[in-house]
């Protein structure tokens, strides 16, 4: 029977029997290597209560907590997402939450493009140079053999 992923959907390689870390959703044991592994910030106080604190000048705390979820939850949940074949082969890695690449926003590229050409246009910004028409009887003039 083909396996469906090369590493079995673990990490472990060669290295024999690994811890056993349960899931904080579902209470499922998994293997330490297969489990998805999340850090999120978490404040004891809530959310609206702090924006009024800070306002205040008042420090409010913040922890970060280490969540583990099994492969079913992460997806589930929403932080892993279900790949096609082609996706797992490829060597890129997986972008997660904070990772993700930022996008260039059009007007940084126009201005970008502006700035490296010094001289200026006469031309407002939308509008392009017009072609040269070519009419079709010209191009019958041009080539006889038709």
């Amino acid at each position: 029977m083909p396996k469906k992923r090369k590493n079995r959907g673990r990490h472990k390689g060669d290295k024999g029997k690994e811890s056993i870390v349960y899931c904080d959703n579902c209470g499922k044991m998994i293997p330490r290597s297969k489990a998805v592994r999340v850090t999120v910030p978490y404040s004891p106080i809530p959310a609206d209560l702090a924006k009024e604190l800070e306002k205040q000048g008042a420090i409010v705390p913040r922890y970060y907590i280490t969540k583990t979820y099994c492969v079913n939850c992460a997806i589930y949940l929403g932080i892993i997402k279900v790949r096609s074949e082609d996706e797992r082969k490829s060597k890129k890695p997986i972008l997660r939450g904070q990772q993700r690449p930022q996008r260039q926003l059009p007007v940084a590229a126009s201005a970008a493009a502006s700035s490296a050409s010094p001289t200026t246009s006469t031309q407002p910004a939308g509008s392009t140079q017009a072609e040269p028409d070519n009419k079709p009887s010209e191009n019958n003039s041009q080539n006889p053999s038709k």
